[in-house]
């Protein structure tokens, strides 16, 4: 019996030793050349196989990235309220394709009666971009919906796809607020971080001082330097959320099963608004051929000021890479890995 589970255990730690060497060769000559700074974490068949930290925390106090150094997360926050959005789907405070103007009933009629909640969660909306070219200021939420959510439309919702920053994001976490009745951040915890034990993530103050959290740098040929400052009230459910490679490894097991919603409401989430349109409930749906055979991934990037944050996850595959960085640089890493992988596999 010792000697079987000796065996079985050369069997798993060989291939396994083989994809860590591989990984570890292609993101060293990535690094070689870009400089990386930040975390890097894969996943496969629900286990970590890999995890690296490069570069530095904070450049003035000499502090290295760690594994369990938390990053500003930006836009992958999107993920997280799109999941806060189908839980109160499933509880019947929220229908996909009622008009938002039933859940904010101050908003701009004109606007509000076209656009319905799944035209803000698929980026089909119409509301242009907010032009934030003060986002150093705090704003209250009335404020910036007033603002910047309420201009006129720039095309019939549901007709076209423009990714939207903050806007459509912004107005479904205000939305979230209404039928609830609980601050966006108390949702989060709640709903979502406690019940997976995301103990390193959450909705970033910029009053208390959060252990570990990198310093955000603008990289620049000649070195890094201090990024500019944002008030995270304009980021808010759209981009406001911070986390780590780990926790966010925990996020990915979590949607391989009905943990927080049912089986029914995650296929939502995955499944495109459209053949034409790629994008579901807070993830862009990609079908990338690898190895002459398409493959279905559902990914993200992410920015905030200093910040870049990249996940990949398989649909089918089981397969997760995430990439967390304190630098405004973005550098691809997510396909190339994957890439090696699909291949090896094959």
């Amino acid at each position: 019996m010792r000697l079987l589970t000796i065996i079985l255990f050369i069997l798993t730690t060989i291939p396994a030793f083989g994809q860590v060497e591989k990984i570890s060769k292609i993101i060293d000559e990535i690094d070689a050349k870009e400089n990386l700074n930040g975390v890097l974490l894969v996943g496969q068949y629900g286990e970590i196989i890999f995890q690296k930290a490069y570069g530095m925390a904070n450049q003035a106090f000499d502090v290295p990235n760690t594994i369990d150094t938390k990053f500003l997360i930006g836009s992958l926050t999107k993920q997280f309220t799109a999941i806060l959005v189908m839980q109160e789907v499933e509880k019947g405070n929220l229908n996909l394709d009622y008009q938002i103007s039933n859940y904010l009933p101050d908003f701009r009629k004109e606007t509000g009666n076209k656009v319905t909640v799944r035209h803000l969660l698929t980026h089909t909306h119409g509301i242009p971009n907010a032009d934030l070219t003060s986002r150093y200021k705090a704003m209250t939420k009335e404020e910036f919906i007033k603002k910047y959510c309420e201009t006129n439309l720039e095309f019939q919702p549901g007709t076209q796809f423009k990714y939207s920053d903050i806007v459509g994001y912004f107005l479904l976490g205000a939305i979230l607020e209404k039928v609830t009745g609980k601050e966006f951040d108390e949702l989060l915890k709640k709903n979502i971080l406690d019940p997976l034990n995301m103990q390193n993530t959450a909705y970033y103050s910029q009053e208390i001082i959060q252990p570990n959290l990198a310093v955000g740098y603008l990289q620049k040929d000649s070195g890094f330097f201090n990024a500019p400052y944002w008030h995270i009230s304009q980021s808010f459910s759209a981009a406001g959320m911070f986390s780590t490679v780990t926790d966010l490894f925990k996020w990915d097991s979590a949607l391989k099963g009905a943990k927080l919603i049912s089986n029914e409401s995650l296929k939502a989430v995955f499944t495109p608004f459209s053949d034409k349109i790629r994008y579901g409930c807070g993830w862009f749906i990609n079908d990338p051929e690898i190895n002459g055979e398409k493959r279905l991934f559902a990914g993200h990037n992410g920015g905030a000021s200093g910040y870049k944050s990249q996940i990949m996850r398989g649909i089918n595959e089981e397969l997760v890479v995430i990439y967390l960085s304190n630098s405004n640089k973005y550098v691809e890493l997510r396909y190339p890995v994957i890439e090696a992988l699909m291949i090896e596999k094959n």
